[in-house]
């Protein structure tokens, strides 16, 4: 099986993420982009490039709780941002009708 070129990722912060690595730099869109499907922005980034990140960033929080995650192809990545789509990143914003456990609007 022939290593993909680009591979795409899923990125579910509100205003996405710049990913850089030595020279190289990639702008993740995020929750506020045009086209997002399950609450993550979707991105092509190129596959070498990802690799090296996503192992010299290992232990970032979001990558490591799922709120950016790569996929082979958009249709892949597609179906992980649906599947994932309850999942919460806490930016979400707040229900006034009830806005935190203990709080009761006024």
């Amino acid at each position: 099986m022939a290593i993909p070129s680009t591979v795409t990722i899923g990125c579910k912060l509100p205003n996405g993420l710049i990913l850089s690595l030595g020279a190289a730099r990639h702008e993740l869109a995020g929750t506020r982009a045009s086209a997002v499907v399950g609450g993550y922005g979707l991105t092509p980034v190129p596959a070498e490039f990802w690799a090296a990140w996503s192992r010299a960033y290992a232990d970032f929080p979001p990558l490591k709780n799922g709120l950016i995650f790569a996929q082979n192809t958009v249709e892949k990545a597609t179906g992980q941002a649906r599947e994932q789509a309850t999942l919460r990143t806490g930016t979400e914003p707040l229900n006034p009708a009830t806005p935190a456990p203990g709080i009761t609007p006024v």
